[in-house]
C-alpha cells in the first residue's frame, strides 16, 4: 500500500472531516455525473448508483492506478418512501423542514470503493426523529443559511441538532460518510487503517 494514493471524490467537507478521522490521507478529485432519478428509481438503488458512478467517474478523470482507491458517496433523506433532495432556494428549505417537524424521516447513505478496476459499495439507513420544529425556528434557521447545501435541509452536526430527539443507525452516515461501512469495505479489499 505504500505506492497507492486514495482519493475523495466528494467536496463535502463534512466527507473530508469524517475521512480524516479514520486517519486516511487523502487527495479530493471531482467527476461530474449526471444525477437525475430514472423513472420509477427506488432511493436504495439510487443511492447505489450515484456512489457507484461517482467512483468509476472519478477512476477514468485521473486515469487511476489498480493499487489505487477511490472513495465516493451520496446521502439522500427519504420522507414517505420519496427522496428530499438539497433545498433549491430559501421557500422549499422552509416547506422541507415543516414536512419534517415532529416525524420520523431516513437518511441513505451510500458508500463505493473502487480498486483494481472493480467497485463495491454498501448502504446505510438510519432512522432519524424529529421534534415540532416552532415555524419562527425554521424561518430564523433557513436565514443562517445552513440548509441551504445538505439534504433535507439540514445538518445534524450543526444547529438543527436541537431538534433531534434520537437516531437509530449511524451518526456519520447521516452526517454523509458512513465510517463503519467504509472501513469494512476497505478491510475487505485489503486496506489496512492505522491506529
Amino acid at each position: 500500500m505504500q505506492n497507492s494514493a486514495v482519493y475523495l471524490a466528494s467536496s463535502s467537507p463534512r466527507r473530508h472531516e469524517l475521512l480524516e478521522q479514520l486517519g486516511i490521507e487523502f487527495t479530493v478529485v471531482l467527476a461530474e455525473i449526471d444525477e437525475t432519478p430514472q423513472a420509477n428509481e427506488a432511493p436504495l438503488a439510487y443511492l447505489v448508483r450515484m456512489a457507484e458512478h461517482k467512483a468509476e467517474a472519478a477512476a477514468i478523470k485521473i486515469d487511476v492506478n489498480d493499487d489505487d482507491w477511490i472513495i465516493a458517496g451520496d446521502t439522500s433523506l427519504v420522507l414517505d418512501g420519496e427522496i428530499l433532495g438539497k433545498p433549491n432556494d430559501a421557500n422549499h428549505a422552509k416547506s422541507m423542514l415543516s414536512q419534517l417537524s415532529g416525524r420520523g424521516h431516513q437518511v441513505y447513505s451510500s458508500i463505493a470503493v473502487w480498486h483494481q478496476g472493480k467497485v463495491q459499495s454498501s448502504v446505510n439507513i438510519t432512522e432519524v426523529n424529529f421534534a415540532e420544529i416552532e415555524e419562527d425556528e425554521i424561518t430564523a434557521y433557513v436565514a443562517s443559511g445552513e440548509p441551504m447545501d445538505k439534504a433535507g435541509a439540514y445538518a445534524i452536526q450543526g444547529q438543527a441538532a436541537r431538534w433531534v430527539k434520537n437516531i437509530n443507525g449511524s451518526y456519520s452516515g447521516v452526517m454523509g460518510l458512513p465510517l463503519y461501512e467504509l472501513s469494512q469495505l476497505l478491510k475487505q479489499n485489503g486496506f489496512h487503517l492505522r491506529f
